[in-house]
């Protein structure tokens, strides 16, 4: 049960969970996917790989109601075919905990994959559609059999505040599947941000940096590609450009599809990743995976997933810091190169075949338990 997946993928989360999927499939593992679709006006199955059955819901009130909760009564009346024993029911989204409670009747064993924890991403806010959004969550990491994290970074923040559900976590990275780009700049002044614009991606930050930069002298442009939801956050980011009169060296280029993404990795001379807090940084894994210099945040599980010895790498948030950083990729090409092969060939790792074996022992074990 996923909010994206294969054509229905918007980043980092639909990326990864396509990406699982079809490592599952190529172990030979059969699997219904339930997925909203965008486009869609009536819901309908479609076949995906070699054994992947795909229910597509038109993404409406008729079957997602209040925040955004699948209606399961509808959907199991609709589709009874549902209604079976399941060896496995696996959640990459808090939205479709209704379904999977019923579908699990308390006998069969919930997976929890979670990209993000949301009472730490969002802050906390005190708005009370998102207060009962967190409360979700955390039932669903207490009725799970099995939760997945996706870096150490998160499983410290799950052992500070509920230690009582380490015994059935694993911690596990998302893999990548290994592109076909591989890089040859356009360009040596074009750096890039990929992501969505929100306000702990560090969009705001790297703007800033990028004015500090330009007193430098250097003419450093740089192409932000992604948008976000918030309309008020991305009109604030492009009135930050035109103040600080950066309306020629930073430009927006919303959202493009994901193949369109890559294409852009390998032109730029340098891949931003700007995070104020990551849970793990795909975009990043992804633009080493092509050979894309990189620059990146210290922070949460970005920081464990891009080295040192791999990366330029700032403290989060310290816009002269990331300036500096900046510079040096601007003015030392060759180190940066010889930082993304290192970077290259550690992202070799990641591939998904590679982490089949850690990803089927978790199946198996739930199963046999």
């Amino acid at each position: 049960m996923t909010n994206e997946f294969d054509e229905e993928s918007f980043g980092g989360a639909g990326t990864a969970a396509t990406g699982m999927l079809y490592m599952f499939d190529r172990l030979g593992i059969q699997q219904t996917v339930i997925v909203p679709r965008s486009n869609w006006n009536v819901p309908g199955w479609v076949l995906r790989g070699q054994q992947i059955r795909v229910l597509g819901l038109p993404r409406n009130s008729h079957y997602f109601g209040y925040l955004g909760m699948i209606n399961a009564d509808i959907v199991l009346q609709e589709f009874p075919e549902l209604n079976q024993r399941w060896d496995i029911i696996h959640s990459h989204a808090i939205n479709f905990t209704p379904l999977a409670y019923t579908l699990s009747g308390g006998l069969t064993p919930i997976l929890y994959s979670v990209y993000s924890f949301l009472r730490k991403e969002l802050g906390d806010r005190p708005e009370p559609e998102l207060q009962a959004q967190f409360k979700i969550q955390e039932e669903l990491l207490m009725r799970c059999q099995r939760i997945q994290l996706i870096s150490q970074s998160e499983r410290n923040y799950l052992a500070e505040r509920f230690p009582q559900y380490l015994f059935k976590t694993e911690v596990l990275p998302l893999g990548i599947a290994l592109p076909v780009e591989r890089w040859h700049p356009a360009s040596a002044n074009e750096f890039l941000y990929v992501g969505r614009l929100i306000d702990y991606k560090g969009i705001e930050d790297l703007i800033l940096a990028m004015s500090l930069i330009r007193h430098s002298g250097r003419q450093i442009r740089l192409n932000i590609v992604g948008k976000g939801s918030d309309y008020y956050y991305e009109t604030y980011l492009r009135k930050l450009v035109q103040l600080k009169k950066l309306g020629n060296w930073v430009k927006f280029h919303g959202w493009i599809p994901t193949s369109e993404v890559r294409r852009w990795m390998e032109r730029t001379a340098c891949l931003v990743v700007p995070s104020r807090s990551e849970a793990y940084g795909l975009v990043a894994l992804e633009g080493m995976a092509i050979g894309t210099p990189l620059i990146a945040s210290r922070a949460g599980g970005l920081a464990e997933l891009v080295p040192n010895d791999c990366a330029l790498t700032f403290e989060a948030g310290n816009v002269p810091q990331l300036s500096q950083v900046l510079m040096i990729a601007f003015d030392n090409p060759s180190h940066l190169r010889s930082l993304a092969k290192r970077g290259h060939d550690l992202a070799l790792a990641y591939e998904w075949g590679r982490l089949a074996p850690k990803y089927s022992m978790i199946l198996k074990e739930l199963i046999n338990n």
